[in-house]
């Protein structure tokens, strides 16, 4: 291998450790970095040989401007996919938010954040259906992909003329729209509960309210969590679509 095959397999590499940074399942601190780093190896290896426009010589300021457009790149990618996930978590802490559970929280090591207890078992379950559907190998296949859309030597116009940032915004919307069709039923039966507790507490003032309240508002949490559990893996699959939807769109903008 000459310097242009070195440099070449360098670029590959930075594009495939970012996204693996930052792209969910990959990004957890539950997966160490010997195997992110290890897997990014294998997969840059593999990728290598199908690059169809290896670099040539090159001044050292434009290698350096393709490591840092590499490394966007790959951070863009798996971005996209991570601010989808942040719907469930974001639902969960709505939801835990109402019910009081806020008080108690808890470390996530999939996004190396505190998360609420609705939101962390949320989470799992999203980790869950996203492996037993093998959509990982559909993470791994659009990073695969962005290598046919935006070659090695392309620079990424879409960096400078606002139509990323653009459909990042949207992006973001998407994801706070989700995340607010999962926590909606327990928001409007929470809602309708503090209703209906606080007419009982004007007409019945000698109730003990920190005492009775909290157990039946738990209680009600939990038997319309339980009732709505199957909307919510249908709305993990509108999620997923959504998600590599979005992969596939923000290629076409950045390889147009």
């Amino acid at each position: 291998m000459d310097a242009s095959s070195w440099w070449t397999f360098l670029l590959v590499f930075v594009r495939i450790t970012t996204f693996m940074v930052t792209a969910p399942l990959f990004s957890g601190r539950q997966l160490p970095v010997q195997y992110k780093i290890g897997i990014s190896v294998v997969l840059s290896i593999l990728c290598f040989g199908m690059v169809k426009e290896p670099i040539d010589t090159l001044p050292q300021a434009t290698l350096v401007l393709l490591i840092l457009k590499e490394f966007m790149v790959g951070i863009v990618l798996g971005m996209v996919a991570t601010i989808f996930l942040y719907a469930v978590q974001w639902a969960g802490a709505i939801m835990d938010l109402l019910i009081g559970f806020s008080m108690a929280s808890l470390f996530d090591p999939t996004f190396g954040t505190n998360t609420q207890l609705t939101g962390r078992f949320q989470n799992i379950l999203a980790i869950l259906v996203l492996l037993a559907t093998n959509a990982h190998h559909l993470l791994i296949q659009g990073i695969l992909a962005s290598f046919d859309w935006i070659t090695v030597q392309a620079m990424v116009p879409a960096f400078m003329d606002g139509r990323l940032s653009t459909f990042l915004l949207q992006i973001v919307g998407q994801m706070f729209m989700i995340g607010f069709m999962m926590a909606a039923p327990i928001i409007g039966t929470l809602f309708v509960v503090d209703v209906a507790l606080g007419i009982i507490a004007r007409t019945v003032p000698q109730m003990n309210l920190f005492a009775v309240f909290p157990p039946i508002k738990i209680l009600i949490h939990f038997l319309v969590y339980i009732f709505i559990l199957p909307s919510f893996f249908y709305l993990l699959k509108i999620l997923f679509e959504t998600m590599f939807e979005s992969m596939h769109s923000i290629l076409k903008i950045m390889g147009a």
